[in-house]
Order: C-alpha cells, then structure tokens, then sequence
C-alpha cells in the first residue's frame, strides 16, 4: 500500500464493519509511513472529540498526551463549525445512513480533487487578534490576515500559519516552531498541536470532509445549492454553542448561536477557492472569517517556507521532564482552584520557581504578566467544566493596588503525562 491507496483508505479505520485485510494493510503502512501515522492521528484526534463525551472509544493507534491552546474569551463557535466540531461528524462514517447522502454525494470528487495537492497558499481573514492562540476568534474584533501555506514533498509536509504582524507557526517535517515576535518562542513535536484545530485549514480534504457530514447527516441543518457557469456555491445554515464563557460561569452551560457558511467551488477542477462564514447572535449577522481565491500547486521555496527566527527556543517537550517525585506528588493532588490560585501568585509575585511547569508557554512573557499583575490579589475561585474541553475554566476575582475588581479566568489542564496542572490559556 502507497500513501495516496492509505489516504483513500483512511476513513475505513473508524467504520467498525471495515474488512480485516483492509485494516492490517493500513496499520502495516502506518508502521513504515510516520507521516502516514500522523495524518491518522490528527484525524482520530478530531474525531474523538466529536464523540458523545461519555463514550471510552479510544482510537486504534495510541499518541502521547498532548497540549492545546484553547479559546478564552467569548467568541463565535460558528469558527469552531470550520475547524472540525460541527454536528455530525460523530456519523460520518455510519454505514445506517448510507442511502440518505445524495445531498454531499458532489463532496467526494471534490475532497479527491484536493487530496493530493502538492501545494497550495491562502490567505484567511478572521476577526481575531494578532498575538492570540490560532483558535481564538471574536466577533467584536477587527479582522486579522493570517497566511497560510503548504508544501507537499516526497510524503512530507511543511507548512507556515503567519498572522499579520503577530504570532506565527512553522512545521519543517519534524519540529514545530511558533513564536509571538519578541515575546515568545516555543518549539515542539507535531503532536504538540500548537495550531488546534486551526490544523483544519491546512488539509482542505477534511474541511470539505467534515462540511458533507454535517450536510448530510444532521437534520436539524439545511444547505442551498446555486451554480453559475463556472462556480458551485453551497450555503450551509445550523446551529452551535457560542462558547461564551460568562454564560458559563452564571449557568453552567453554554447556549447557542446561528452560524451560516459560503462554500464556492470552480467546476472544471472541483476546488474550493473561497470561503466565507457568519454568526448570528441575538438577531445580528456577523462575518467572522472569509478564506479569498486559494491557490493550488504553485511554486515555492522549501528553505523559505521553513525559516524561522533566530532565537532562544523553550522545548515544550521537557514542560515536566525535571519535576522532583515529591513535588510531583503534590502537584498531582491539587486541586483546578489550588493550581489557579498557586499559578497566579507566582505571577504577581514575579516568582517563578512556585509554578514553573504550570507556566512553561508563558516562560518569555511571564516579566510583563507579572508587572501588570503587580500589586494584584485574587480571591473567589470557583470552577466550571465544559464537555468541548478537557481542561478546567477557573474563574476568579482580581482585585487591583486601586481597589478595582475585574471577574477574569484562567484555563488549565492535567491530561499531561505526569496529570500535573499546566495553564493553557487566559493568561
């Protein structure tokens, strides 16, 4: 079996009738194929999270725990539609609903039609800011050019993700970079997963992929066809959570919102070219992000594409690797509050050695997080839990050197390998 056979297989593995011969030859190419191996895996990845929460179904390949960055301010979940956590998907591949798929039936030659791109660059607006995690957007915010490109090179993928003016991610085959100019520089494996489900964007079979399951399998949803002479538009309407955190702080539960999105196709080579995406919140339509005329195959320099700064890298890898078997055993039975409350003083007090593992992201900024944070308390700790995050929301008061209070957040995780509590956004 050759990658291209494997990529035209892959959705197979999470059918649970699929064939035993089928199986055995994708596993025994994925055994020869790391890059192969990791294209399954970033899809088991978006796949088990789509799962009903309570489901054990674990992917049949396992992965090393691994980090994400996460959304920390309320923002539009219609952003989350495109990068993979639509309705749906958990059915993608349900062999029960087979006959009823005529209206995405026209996504397979297309999702064909980009498997196997050799490159391909993009630019993406979205209102966002510049210096934030890949996933986080806000309705309220200006939009932000995020560039995007990729190379395809003897079964290897590099690629670079820049936001105009701020944070940036680079992949050359085995290590990720990413950095925020001038304040942070990290660098990791590709599992680290710095881009989220940002990750979504760079593959365009699985957008189109996860756009026909929530087409044809989530009745709660509808989608109009149009056509000119030489483009297909399809324009999905439904519904998700609009992660809006206050709410879920004073409810315990996040609402809905309204999210439309424009697909446009060209006919004579089925690629998608353009992409636009609404929110609708309290009767207001909103354009959230907007993807203007992708390119495919076209040139570009592998060294280019690949350079980074020179710079002080922070390995992500060792976020726990020189934790004492004391400490660690303390550390493992705090509590999200105590760990909150733990980190934050360390911050305020400009003292990182009390929360060195729980700040390794933050280890370039954490001088200009203390200085405005100097002189602060906090106080008033309660936790809610989201069934989209793996993590803990631990939302607090902070009290300024003025008096002035501020209800702000902080989310943090211990799906580590050492199950220690690491802050992985709000900061």
């Amino acid at each position: 079996m050759n990658c291209k056979e494997f990529k035209d297989k892959v959705a197979d593995l999470f059918d649970t009738t699929i064939d035993m011969q089928t199986q055995a030859e994708c596993k025994a190419h994925m055994a020869e194929c790391p890059e192969c191996k990791a294209y399954y895996e970033e899809l088991a990845e978006a796949f088990n999270v789509l799962q009903p929460q309570k489901s054990s179904a674990k992917p049949s390949v396992s992965k090393p725990a691994r980090k994400q960055y996460y959304l920390w301010r309320p923002i539009a979940a219609a952003a989350v539609f495109l990068l993979g956590f639509f309705i749906g998907w958990s059915h993608l591949f349900s062999t029960s609903a087979v006959a009823e798929t005529t209206r995405g039936q026209l996504f397979e030659q297309w999702i064909k039609s980009v498997q196997n791109v050799g490159s391909f660059q993009m630019a993406v607006y979205a209102r966002t800011t510049p210096n934030d995690n890949f996933a986080y957007f806000d309705p309220k915010a200006d939009f932000v050019k995020i560039d995007i490109e990729l190379l395809r090179q003897n079964d290897s993928v590099f690629y670079r993700v820049e936001k105009q003016n701020g944070r940036a991610i680079v992949f050359d085959g085995q290590t990720q970079y990413m950095w925020v100019p001038n304040a942070m520089y990290v660098k990791g494996p590709r599992v680290a997963n710095f881009l989220e489900n940002f990750v979504n964007l760079l593959y365009p079979e699985r957008l189109l992929a996860m756009q026909k399951s929530a087409i044809d399998f989530s009745k709660k949803n509808e989608v109009v066809r149009t056509e000119s002479d030489s483009t297909i538009t399809l324009t999905f309407k439904g519904t998700e959570k609009n992660r809006d955190l206050q709410q879920l702080l004073e409810t315990g539960k996040m609402g809905d919102c309204e999210v439309e999105v424009e697909n446009v196709f060209t006919k004579n080579d089925g690629l998608l070219r353009f992409l636009k995406l609404w929110v609708i919140i309290d009767g207001q339509k909103t354009l959230l992000l907007h993807i203007d005329n992708i390119q495919y195959n076209v040139m570009m320099s592998r060294a280019n594409l690949i350079q980074i700064p020179d710079a002080q890298w922070t390995d992500v890898t060792e976020m726990t690797s020189s934790t004492a078997d004391d400490r660690l055993s303390k550390l493992q039975n705090e509590t999200a509050s105590q760990a909150a409350q733990r980190l934050l003083q360390a911050i305020i007090s400009a003292d990182n050695s009390q929360a060195s593992e729980a700040l390794v992201y933050y280890k370039n900024v954490l001088p200009v997080l203390s200085e405005n944070m100097k002189g602060c308390k906090v106080s008033d700790f309660k936790e809610r839990r989201n069934d989209d995050y793996a993590g803990t929301y631990v939302f607090y008061t902070l009290t300024h050197p003025d008096g002035k209070q501020e209800q702000k957040h902080i989310a943090i995780r211990n799906d580590n390998e050492k199950h220690i509590w690491i802050a992985d956004g709000g900061l």
